[in-house]
């Protein structure tokens, strides 16, 4: 048996020299940050998608998972990390919770202020990121909890997020690459083929159990279908091609587009989604 797979300085290693997680992937393509070219553009639709009916339900359902093990969130203290426009700080705060929401972008701080107006609740917001903000002054929390949150994606963040926590921590991310039914029907096209991405979460439940943690965890599969227009599927195909770790040049784009100009015409159907998995661990 091979011992060092038992210990946790082999997962920590692996998980930070794995170049092909998610986020990494992310990041090499310039995407996944606040500072990124489109986040304005992101954040706009993030917003509205949030407090749509089908973000709420999604919101409730992920609410009602923690709320099954920790019971009522009623005076319960939470850090939301990466607390985006607000679409977990003010149901929890509506629950009762004591909030602080830590987001480190300013366009997200400055919706995630209005939304809170809107909706009549008080939170203590943090323009921040979760690597650079000094905790300790805020004391600890009953939870601390990361929804799909990039700073989450090492074990020394999980271990401040850990620190700095009472009960419980939440965090879920990705737990296998991202789909895109598009990109599937592109790739013999254009002739590609994608090659295969880790997943941060797969490193974070081994480190969770080397480290004899409690905890529970959730693996899902969702999909979702939206009719986009031409022009903006053309404008986001290469991101997409870059979650399947392909890279295309101007002529493979353009010849994508006439491909799906005529299959759909000006309106095309997105199915994404992938495997997503949330933990909590018990402290």
């Amino acid at each position: 048996m091979n011992k060092p797979l038992f210990t946790k300085d082999y997962w920590e290693q692996a998980w930070q020299n794995d170049p092909n997680t998610a986020i990494k992937k992310m990041e090499k393509a310039g995407q996944g940050s606040y500072q990124s070219k489109g986040f304005e553009n992101w954040a706009e639709k993030f917003n509205a998608d949030s407090f749509s009916a089908g973000g709420i339900k999604r919101t409730k359902r992920i609410i009602t998972w923690i709320e099954q093990q920790t019971g009522s969130f009623e005076h319960l203290s939470i850090l939301d990390v990466g607390a985006a426009s607000g679409v977990f700080s003010i149901p929890f705060s509506k629950k009762g919770a004591g909030v602080h929401s830590l987001e480190p972008s300013s366009m997200l701080t400055s919706m995630l202020e209005e939304n809170a107006e809107h909706h009549a609740v008080n939170l203590n917001i943090i323009n921040q990121s979760f690597e650079e903000v000094e905790l300790d002054k805020y004391g600890t929390f009953d939870l601390v909890f990361a929804s799909m949150c990039p700073a989450l994606t090492s074990w020394k963040a999980v271990e401040k997020a850990i620190s700095c926590a009472d009960k419980y921590v939440y965090i879920s991310l990705m737990a296998g690459a991202k789909e895109n039914k598009l990109v599937e029907e592109l790739m013999p096209v254009l002739e590609v083929e994608g090659e295969s991405i880790s997943t941060d979460m797969y490193y974070l439940l081994q480190l969770l159990y080397v480290n004899d943690y409690s905890y529970q965890s959730l693996i899902e599969r969702h999909q979702k279908t939206t009719s986009m227009s031409l022009d903006e599927v053309g404008n986001n195909i290469n991101a997409w091609f870059t979650d399947y770790n392909i890279s295309l040049n101007n002529d493979q784009i353009q010849e994508a587009v006439e491909y799906l100009n005529d299959m759909y015409g000006k309106d095309v159907p997105v199915t994404t989604g992938g495997k997503f998995g949330k933990v909590l661990i018990h402290l």
